[in-house]
């Protein structure tokens, strides 16, 4: 997992947790790309902001050298609901909203985790800037897992 630190310099236990759960209920888990996950806890709200994200992959060699793919995301949403004290809100954002939306396509789960308030986005791809988080080379399918 990639963690973007927050004000945090490490997430707290259950927020290691909690990501271990996550990526466990993205669907065909053993097929795709490592999971990254930037968080925040906001001190106004002492509300936690987190967006999991599967990275995508560079292909390395070939026509398609330099290429960045994401894999498509299934993600069982009730193994996620299940993971929140209470029945978490939950929204679906279709596109980006807003031309420095980072977030775009993704699922949103708003509610009480372990007694910590937490707004968790899981989103259809990586955000901009993050990086493959894997390679796969061209001329011998050897994939490579960056982070």
């Amino acid at each position: 997992m990639r963690t973007t630190l927050g004000l945090q310099h490490h997430p707290p236990v259950w927020l290691n947790h909690l990501i271990t759960h996550v990526t466990c209920a993205i669907v065909d888990h053993d097929c795709h790309a490592p999971v990254g996950c930037h968080f925040y806890q906001n001190p106004g709200t002492a509300e936690w902001e987190i967006s999991a994200f599967v990275s995508s992959t560079e292909v390395v060699g070939g026509p398609m050298d330099g290429t960045e793919v994401n894999p498509p995301v299934q993600l069982d949403i009730s193994s996620v609901i299940d993971l929140f004290d209470d029945r978490p809100t939950i929204h679906w954002q279709s596109d980006p909203v807003a031309a420095d939306d980072e977030l775009a396509q993704h699922v949103s789960f708003q509610g009480a985790i372990n007694e910590n308030r937490v707004w968790l986005r899981i989103l259809r791809g990586a955000p901009e800037g993050t990086g493959p988080g894997r390679l796969v080379h061209a001329g011998s399918g050897r994939i490579e897992n960056l982070w």
